[in-house]
């Protein structure tokens, strides 16, 4: 009923600038970490042959998700999809009080 008035029930005041603060440090956390991931890449520059026919089927190719490198990727995947999460509860937090 207090939203049909116009008023915000005090528990949204007090509550969504606290899950503001921790959005952002979450997000901070996780770029910081996305930039060590990315600078950890191995980049492999010694294969560019395979650029032009598409033939990347090796050995290695094929079981590269259980290698250092596989890690590394599926991390940064992790990061990435995370920090999609967070921008979004980021975003709806900051504008939640202010609609009503």
């Amino acid at each position: 009923m207090s939203f049909i008035l116009g008023t915000v029930p005090t528990w949204i005041t007090k509550s969504f600038p606290v899950f503001e603060r921790i959005c952002l440090v979450f997000l901070a956390i996780l770029c910081l970490a996305l930039i060590v991931l990315v600078f950890m890449q191995i980049t492999g520059g010694g294969n560019t042959s395979n650029a032009i026919t598409g033939n990347q089927d090796s050995y290695y190719s094929q079981n590269k998700s259980g290698s250092r490198e596989g890690r590394i990727t599926r991390l940064i995947y992790i990061a990435l999809g995370l920090i999609a999460f967070f921008s979004v509860l980021y975003f709806v937090f900051l504008k939640i009080p202010k609609l009503f």
